[in-house]
């Protein structure tokens, strides 16, 4: 697997970075939790698990893979076991997970 940047294009990145600082102040906000630089750290590399995964093995679009993010980083968090979306059709923001 090549390196993180690889799943994005440059013109990307923000998109994606933004996406993952929304989803983890969104669940640091949710959970009540004390902001620290570990807890962060730890969120983001959840996040870039995720990602990885979504993008670079399943080859899920970008923006499908950002409007999942949120969810996903919640069950990760609380050890609730998921599975990526199976469908092969997909809209944005149809509010299917």
């Amino acid at each position: 697997m090549g390196t993180f940047l690889d799943l994005v294009q440059q013109e990307q990145v923000s998109a994606v970075a933004i996406a993952i600082d929304r989803a983890i102040a969104r669940s640091l906000a949710e959970d009540h939790a004390r902001v620290t630089g570990h807890e962060i750290r730890r969120r983001f590399a959840i996040c870039e698990r995720l990602v990885r995964r979504l993008r670079g093995d399943l080859g899920w679009g970008l923006q499908r893979v950002l409007d999942h993010l949120p969810g996903y980083l919640r069950c990760e968090l609380d050890g609730v076991p998921w599975e990526p979306d199976a469908r092969t059709v997909w809209a944005p923001g149809d509010g299917a997970t």
